[in-house]
């Protein structure tokens, strides 16, 4: 039986590469490559889990190396799309060899986003891979030159689609035609194309070009204010304040009374701003805010409620 590795981001279009495969009668092994900013639909995955073999690749540091430095630069916010599918389809690569596949299978579809999905660039990212002429592309197979793939015969062009384009009209008929129940509706995927937390990428780029992938985590939660080289990350609910308690590696800020919780990371001086800071999402005049290092008070300390207004200039995101 002819197999294929498809790189599965969860997302529809992925999706319904997955079914037209099957439907092609290929055998299908599900490649999912788990990044720092990519969002995982588990109901999606858990489905898929019941009927092919998964693969779930954790890309960690290694890939932060594409974030920080590029080759071929970054889309619209932070994306470094172009490097990012290089890294996949090479990470695909090794896949195919490990499991004796004969092609790769993405859910790409053309011209759907004009930094990395047009023609000139789906063959870039190809010759960068090392991988030319071995990835179909089944929902804009009928679009495209025709692959080695196909060229042999291991899959009939006729079951593949003609589908250009960033409407999803299509897709969605698609997902009825298919009786598919249970997918991800169109949306982006990838934090790295959110202009808010692309603003706070850029700032913690330039405050801690060596990041790690647990500084990643952090700029996905709370509000984040920069305080010259300092940094103050405040809970936007309860739920966020009680996991930025839980950080015994950072300096915590706990108000006595009510109000958010939060972490401080940066030099002494600037500590009585992020106390202020803090105090003004409380609702009492008066803020007793104790500090916290690995779950110890060290002590406390008293600052005297501020219009909020007053600190906006400090806000990243």
């Amino acid at each position: 039986m002819v197999k294929a590795v498809l790189l599965f981001s969860t997302g529809l279009d992925s999706l319904l590469a997955y079914h037209l495969l099957k439907k092609a009668g290929i055998e299908v092994i599900v490649l999912v490559i788990k990044t720092p900013f990519n969002k995982i639909n588990e109901a999606v995955l858990n489905e898929i889990k019941k009927e092919a073999k998964v693969i779930v690749y954790e890309a960690k540091d290694d890939y932060l190396q594409i974030v920080k430095n590029p080759k071929f630069g970054y889309g619209r916010q932070m994306n470094p799309c172009i490097d990012c599918k290089i890294y996949m389809y090479k990470i695909a690569k090794k896949f195919l060899e490990e499991e004796k596949a004969d092609f790769i299978a993405t859910g790409e579809v053309l011209n759907q986003r004009s930094f990395s999905q047009t023609l000139d660039k789906l063959k870039l990212i190809e010759k960068e891979a090392g991988i030319e002429g071995l990835v179909v592309r089944p929902l804009s197979a009928k679009l495209l030159p025709k692959t080695f793939v196909e060229e042999k015969g291991l899959i009939d062009r006729e079951k593949l689609l003609d589908i250009k384009g960033r409407a999803r009209k299509k897709q969605l008929q698609l997902v009825k035609d298919l009786g598919i129940s249970i997918y991800s509706q169109p949306a982006g995927g990838c934090s790295l194309t959110d202009p808010m937390f692309s603003k706070r990428l850029k700032d913690l780029m330039e405050h801690n070009p060596n990041f790690t992938t647990e500084d990643v985590e952090l700029l996905k939660i709370g509000r984040h204010f920069r305080i010259g080289k300092s940094k103050l990350i405040l809970g936007r609910n309860e739920s966020e304040s009680k996991l930025l308690e839980k950080m015994r590696n950072h300096l915590v800020l706990k108000p006595k009374s009510k109000g958010p919780s939060g972490i401080f990371i940066g030099e002494e001086s600037d500590l009585i701003l992020a106390c202020e800071i803090l105090a003004s999402y409380c609702k009492d005049e008066k803020v007793v805010i104790e500090l916290l290092k690995n779950g110890e008070k060290i002590k406390e300390v008293e600052v005297h409620r501020k219009n909020k207004e007053e600190f906006k200039k400090y806000l990243i995101g």
